[in-house]
């Protein structure tokens, strides 16, 4: 194991296509500027974490609350369109699924291979005798997350094989509740046995979340877990109803070292 780890993870990229926007947004732009930002940051990361809600088809460009029933064609061209913003990354990048996203398409476009679509995306990252454990929490037609009791047996697995290194898990949906009820009820529906799961294994030092547009950060039994804000358009703990600001697009950078896990906010 290397002394120390470090990487990007920035997420909600929900990109449709050039020139739309969404929310007051041109999420292609927003999410230019941060891939610029991150092949600019010297020591260059190990590599980067995109934290699902990838793409966004389903919102309707003209409406806060508005949303539309989408094609997987329609899909697989936002797919496509962010498999090339991202191709721009100096470093190599590693997707979650978000309640936005659509496997299908996704892994037609994105990934080299096929498998079912409602198999779970997750995987792991093992670089340095460091591990990312990345998680699946799309439920498909729901806002809530939810990881599934085979995920999380994949999971215990993997926590088992790493348990002589530094684990970090990156989920799109939020672990443990924020304060803002509109979106606490969108959370990970079994945080609880997921953080089970973190406590018997031991060596996990940090949990990664997305989903809701704002900066939170704690500690839960010890262990750090933040949510980054989006690459593009930002909620506020200030707006008990839905709003939204526009911006700044923000990446958060992550070290891991001593057995710890640091992290700070970049806003553009």
């Amino acid at each position: 194991m290397t002394d120390e780890l470090r990487f990007v993870h920035f997420t909600d990229t929900h990109i449709v296509g050039p020139g739309v926007r969404l929310r007051e947004v041109e999420t292609c732009r927003t999410l230019e500027r941060v891939v610029d930002a991150v092949n600019d940051l010297n020591p260059r990361p190990a590599f980067v974490i995109v934290g699902g809600d990838l793409v966004s088809p389903d919102i309707s460009s003209d409406s806060i609350e508005g949303h539309r029933d989408a094609s997987d064609a329609e899909y697989e061209a936002s797919y496509a369109v962010l498999r090339s913003i991202l191709g721009r990354l100096a470093v190599p990048f590693h997707m979650l699924m978000g309640n936005h996203d659509r496997r299908g398409p996704f892994r037609r476009v994105m990934l080299s291979h096929q498998a079912p679509d409602d198999e779970r995306h997750c995987f792991v990252v093992d670089v340095d005798g460091y591990r990312v454990c990345a998680l699946d929490s799309l439920d498909p037609g729901k806002k809530p997350g939810v990881l599934g009791a085979g995920q999380l047996a994949w999971l215990r697995d993997r926590l088992g094989e790493a348990a002589d290194r530094d684990v970090v898990i990156a989920v799109h949906h939020h672990a443990v509740p924020i304060g803002l009820e509109r979106l606490d009820v969108q959370m990970l529906m079994d945080a609880d046995a997921l953080w089970k799961l973190i406590l018997e294994a031991g060596n996990v030092r940090g949990v990664l979340c997305g989903h809701v547009h704002l900066q939170h950060e704690e500690e839960r039994h010890g262990i750090p877990v933040v949510t980054t804000p989006s690459t593009c358009f930002q909620s506020s703990k200030l707006f008990k109803e839905k709003q939204y600001l526009t911006g700044p697009p923000t990446l958060r950078l992550v070290t891991c070292r001593d057995a710890t896990m640091t992290s700070e906010l970049v806003k553009l």
